[in-house]
């Protein structure tokens, strides 16, 4: 019974510091929205970056979809507040809402 209760402590520990870590994710966005993409930004500062900064979370977003989707544009912005008051201090998560121009083209009769 320890066990499980350290292992679900410990797994809690990892999942808490691995979105802290600054890594760069990629959602579809939901259907029915303007967008079609949602970049999870990196909130950690690094040399030329900082997560607080519009323009670069924008240009940190870009970059990375520009690959597969050179053209890509920004729609928007979310923060989300990731902090529990009184319990944990921690920075928000950066989203930016891309727009791939993936909709379906009209056909014309």
């Amino acid at each position: 019974m320890k066990f499980g209760v350290l292992v679900a402590a410990f797994s809690v520990a990892v999942a808490g510091s691995a979105s802290a870590s600054g890594e760069v994710r990629i959602e579809q966005a939901s259907a029915g929205t303007p967008y079609d993409l949602v970049v999870h930004v990196a909130n950690v500062p690094t040399y030329g970056y900082n997560p607080e900064v519009s323009d670069d979370r924008k240009r940190m977003a870009l970059r990375v979809i520009r690959p597969q989707c050179p053209a890509a544009r920004v729609i928007g912005q979310n923060t989300i507040n990731t902090e529990i008051y009184g319990i944990t201090s921690s920075k928000p998560d950066y989203v930016v809402l891309v727009s791939c121009n993936l909709q379906p083209t009209r056909i014309q009769r």
